[in-house]
C-alpha cells in the first residue's frame, strides 16, 4: 500500500491507496511447483522469479508493470488479473497472495510513467512485505516526484480554461483535452479514480500543531528535523496536485473526487482535538 500525505489547512491527513476490491489468499504453501515462490508475481502462465538471475531482484516499479503488462494478451482477455506473493511467514514456508488487477493495456512504447510507477509501487508493497495481517508495507508517496508539477501544470490548466469556457460540457472538454495531446492528464485522473482510499487509523489524523510540537523536540536533530520538515512539504504539494486533479475531475467528470474521506468517528475525534473544549454528541 502507498500512503499519500496531505496537509488539509491546519491538518496532516496519511491516506492509505491501494488496488480496489483486492482479494486475499492465505497460508499459501511455498510448494515450488513451476518455481513459485514468495515475493513472486504471477500473470498466466508467466512468473518473475523465472526472469531474476540468482540474488539478483527485479523491484524497479516500472520495469515491474512493463513485465507484467508484457505478460497479457490484451487482444485475447486471457489474464484478468495478477497474483501476487508476499514474503514468507516467519519460520514456515507459507506466504498469501493478493489477487489485483492488471495494468492498462498500452500500445508499443505510448505508456504512462506516472501510472506505471504507481501501479509497480503498489505492486511492490505487496510482495515485499511480510504477510501478518496489517502488516502490507506502505510507502509514503510524493507526487511531486513522479513528475505531477510538469503533467499538471500552468499551459495545461490555461488550455483547460479556454476549452471550458468555450463549451463546459464534461464530454466536449475531455475530447478536446484529447485532440490538443492531453491524453497523459486524463488517463492518471482515470487510474487515481480507479484506485482505493482510507483512513483507517486515528494516528493517520495529525493536527499541524502536533506535527510542530515533536518537530520542536528534536530541534538539536538535524537529521530528524530535516526528515520532518521534508514530509511537510510532501504534504503541502500533495495536497496541491489532489487540488489540481479535483479541478479537472469536476470540469470532464461533472463531479467531485471522492477521496480521501474521514469516518464520521474520525470527524469527532479531530474536532475534539482542535476544541477541546468543545463537546460532540
Amino acid at each position: 500500500m502507498l500512503v499519500l500525505p496531505l496537509m488539509i489547512k491546519d491538518v496532516v491527513l496519511k491516506v492509505t491507496v491501494n488496488f480496489k476490491n483486492v482479494e486475499v489468499k492465505r497460508n499459501i504453501l511455498n510448494s515450488g511447483v513451476k518455481d513459485i515462490r514468495y515475493s513472486d508475481i504471477v500473470v498466466g502462465k508467466n512468473h518473475l522469479k523465472a526472469y531474476e538471475n540468482g540474488n539478483k531482484i527485479i523491484a524497479d516499479p516500472k520495469a515491474i508493470t512493463s513485465f507484467i503488462r508484457k505478460s497479457i494478451n490484451y487482444d485475447n482477455d486471457d489474464v484478468s488479473f495478477v497474483e501476487v506473493n508476499t514474503k514468507k511467514y516467519k519460520d514456515s514456508d507459507f506466504y498469501d497472495t493478493y489477487i489485483v488487477p492488471i495494468p492498462s493495456y498500452k500500445d508499443g512504447d505510448n505508456y504512462n510513467e506516472i501510472n506505471d510507477y504507481i501501479y509497480g509501487m503498489l505492486i511492490n508493497s505487496i510482495r515485499f512485505s511480510d504477510p501478518e495481517p496489517d502488516r502490507i508495507k506502505k510507502i509514503d508517496l510524493s507526487l511531486s516526484s513522479l513528475g505531477f508539477d510538469e503533467l499538471f501544470n500552468g499551459d495545461f490548466y490555461n488550455r483547460l480554461e479556454r476549452i471550458k469556457n468555450n463549451n463546459p460540457n464534461p464530454l466536449y472538454i475531455r475530447n478536446q483535452l484529447i485532440n490538443a495531446g492531453y491524453t497523459k492528464q486524463l488517463e492518471v485522473l482515470d487510474f487515481f479514480n480507479n484506485l482505493d482510499y482510507e483512513i483507517s487509523q486515528n494516528s493517520d489524523v495529525l493536527l499541524i500543531d502536533e506535527f510542530n510540537t515533536v518537530n520542536d523536540f528534536f530541534k538539536d536533530s538535524n537529521k530528524i528535523n530535516r526528515f520532518l520538515n521534508n514530509y511537510k512539504s510532501m504534504a503541502i504539494s500533495n495536497y496541491e496536485s489532489y487540488m489540481n486533479l479535483a479541478a479537472l475531475n469536476s470540469l470532464v467528470n461533472g463531479r467531485n473526487l471522492d477521496w480521501p474521506t474521514l469516518s464520521e468517528e474520525q470527524q469527532k475525534i479531530l474536532i475534539r482535538k482542535m476544541d477541546p473544549e468543545r463537546s460532540v454528541a
